[in-house]
């Protein structure tokens, strides 16, 4: 992005800053004195500011949501918390009432410490909340008077928002929003899977950026929250301006004149300067992560050097509670979490949480034997780190660094077969989290093949399918009804999936098929009832007892939702042969 000289070359200059609407809702979420700072900062250059039609009818249409959102966010937190520990209590006293049972020793005094535990911890959430009262109270107050709904409509009132989009042009803006996202061409096409015209709502924003620099003859500065690859030019995950394609658009139009994208915390940092607020903490934590991910980049070895150092301390086979196994190569990568600012006069000081994912071959070797892969090692780490620095400083310094583990789990050759392609894009903790779901599976899997009986499957199956081509077959002379017709193009389908259904474990696309069959039967002897005068109803009703033989044998299968399915149409179809016989 632009730098500070830049903006202040631009702000020097005839310029106008468009705010987008992620900046605006942006603005609910924030702290409320950090909020109230960006917006007072905003009304001492009101006349400088322009905000689309698109972008005011985006904020229109979520802006009660996400204030209510916020709102009940400030009114739960301290109710959660109690909540979590008095569930926390209700289980230890639980598990303890199971370990008195085999008369485990001290058992009441471990209950008892734990609950003193408990208190205190209660006391603390106590004390948290009389303690931030007044800053709670703030943000609640903050939303409940809408002081972002009263700076739009402002805004407003001043003639700063867009004119509407007329008719005849969005329906062209339209077509060529079809043409530019078939093709990749930004901005927005990463919404195409949105519904209607709301899927084009970027290409509305950016015609009237366009238009209005056109109008006023002025320069642009675009303040975007929204970093998605449609709209920025980016260095890996860093945003830095806007895409090339947009630019040269931009001045197809307007050659004379620029623009430029900055996000809400990089254009707040150079309006606070510019308006002497100083490093204000609004502006500090508003930047907190970019500024945090600079400072981080000079201490690479450092932070390196910190988990090799805590890997070392690391002794696999007691974490695994394995034998035999020993780690190879290892791929170490890290991101971000949380990032909080303080500052005490001219000293500012960052804590930041980095989560820390090292991912290892695991290599299985008994005394002389032959070695083979074991899979990986996933092993998930919290970082902290205190960085200080002093205001306007460029120079910053690492007060301290502590290494902690969070989780560590062995991913079979199998299973990491399947979530592999995680790695670098996902921390070890999702990694963990999704190799167990897939280890469940297997052992699901496992166990259903050990429980089912494939041949008598096979045959209720093949007894099934004769069953329903009859039906096909005795219904035929009424084929005027649109179901009975569907049902006959369905016997061949059926059959099809039935046989697929037998292939060994390769059942789900086959079950699934026929519990659409089997709601389509329903349906079909719901059309015929009128008509129960026919022939073939009788023939179903002979055929009851093979019904009740196919829900014997499909009965350890229904767990299965498909199958579920499929024994509840038994079950009414027999009971509708059985009312058609009685009445015939």
């Amino acid at each position: 992005m632009i730098n500070i000289e830049k903006f202040q070359e631009i702000r020097s200059s005839e310029h106008i800053i468009v705010l987008d609407t992620t900046v605006l809702l942006e603005l609910y979420r924030q702290p409320a004195n950090i909020s109230l700072d960006v917006i007072s900062a905003l009304k001492r250059i009101l006349t400088n500011i322009y905000i689309p039609r698109q972008v005011y009818e985006e904020y229109l249409k979520n802006y009660h949501k996400i204030c209510g959102d916020e709102k009940k966010k400030y009114k739960k937190v301290t109710k959660e918390l109690s909540d979590s520990l008095k569930k926390l209590q209700n289980d230890i006293a639980k598990k303890v009432g199971e370990y008195r049972k085999h008369n485990y020793t001290d058992i009441s005094k471990l209950q008892n410490n734990l609950n003193e535990k408990i208190k205190d911890t209660q006391n603390i959430i106590t004390e948290f909340e009389k303690s931030h009262h007044a800053e709670i109270q703030l943000n609640i107050n903050f939303l409940q008077n809408d002081k972002v709904k009263e700076f739009v409509d402002l805004l407003l009132n001043q003639g700063s928002i867009g004119q509407k989009i007329p008719f005849s042009k969005k329906i062209l803006l339209l077509q060529e929003g079809q043409v530019r996202y078939d093709n990749l061409i930004p901005p927005g096409f990463h919404d195409s899977a949105k519904n209607g015209e709301a899927k084009y709502g970027d290409l509305f924003v950016w015609k009237d950026i366009i238009t209005i620099a056109k109008e006023k003859n002025t320069n642009i500065i675009f303040v975007c929250n929204d970093t998605k690859e449609d709209w920025w030019e980016k260095n890996k995950d860093t945003p830095i301006d806007l895409r090339q394609e947009l630019n040269e658009e931009f001045k197809e139009t307007n050659p004379s004149l620029s623009i430029h994208f900055l996000t809400l915390d990089k254009f707040f940092s150079y309006l606070a300067e510019e308006l002497k607020l100083g490093k204000s903490k609004s502006a500090l934590q508003l930047s907190a992560l970019d500024d945090t991910r600079e400072m981080l980049a000079n201490y690479e070895d450092k932070i390196s050097q910190s988990i090799k150092d805590y890997l070392m301390t690391i002794n696999i086979d007691e974490e695994l509670d394995e034998d035999f196994l020993e780690t190879g190569d290892e791929n170490i990568y890290w991101s971000i979490t949380d990032v909080s600012v303080e500052k005490e006069n001219k000293n500012i000081t960052y804590y930041v949480n980095l989560d820390i994912s090292v991912l290892a071959d695991l290599i299985y070797q008994e005394d002389g034997g032959y070695p083979y892969d074991a899979g990986k090692v996933a092993l998930a780490l919290i970082e902290k780190i205190e960085i200080s620095m002093e205001e306007y400083s460029t120079d910053s310094e690492i007060k301290t660094i502590s290494v902690e583990k969070s989780d560590i789990s062995h991913i079979e050759p199998e299973a990491w077969s399947i979530v592999k392609h995680m790695e670098n894009q996902n921390t070890c903790k999702d990694i963990i989290a999704a190799s167990k779901n897939v280890t469940k599976i297997q052992e699901n899997v496992e166990q259903f093949n050990n429980t089912v009986d494939m041949n008598s499957l096979r045959q209720t199956f093949q007894q099934y399918a004769t069953l329903y081509e009859g039906l096909a077959k005795s219904i035929k002379p009424i084929q005027t009804n649109g179901v009975f017709a569907e049902i006959t193009k369905q016997t061949a389908a059926t059959q099809k999936a039935l046989s697929a259904a037998l292939m060994p474990l390769q059942a789900n696309n086959a079950f699934s098929e026929l519990a659409k069959q089997a709601s389509l039967y329903q349906s079909a002897f719901s059309a015929i009832k009128p008509l129960q005068a026919n022939g073939a109803f009788s023939e179903l009703a002979k055929q009851a007892s093979l019904y009740q033989s196919a829900l014997s044998a499909i009965k350890p299968l229904q767990a299965n939702s498909a199958f579920s399915e499929l024994t509840k149409q038994f079950s009414a179809n027999k009971k509708m042969n059985e009312s058609t016989d009685d009445q015939e």
